[in-house]
């Protein structure tokens, strides 16, 4: 083993507890603003692990696959700040 991929595996398991945690927050959070920035991690944490993965497997085609979620989760997240606002009123 290269230590290119040591060093993925190594990201790939660190951004892996990161969206474990994040997880963990986004079940557990308190309020409503902590959950959507918890979701937003886990959404980051997904396009971190895709793009590392991308790059261990050299299949530029999952680049794609980056952008389609990294879209949906700014909208998700989007949606869930207008829900937070219209709330307030």
């Amino acid at each position: 083993m290269s230590l290119f991929a040591t060093l993925m595996s190594v990201l790939l398991v660190i951004v892996g507890v990161s969206m474990l945690l994040s997880t963990l927050r986004l079940i557990l959070g308190p309020s409503i603003p902590d959950r959507a920035a918890a979701f937003d991690m886990v959404m980051l944490n997904v396009v971190g692990m895709i793009a590392i993965y991308a790059m261990i497997v050299g299949q530029a085609i999952l680049l794609d696959t980056i952008i389609i979620v990294a879209v949906l989760g700014f909208l998700g997240t989007v949606a869930l700040a207008r829900y937070i606002e219209e709330g307030r009123n």
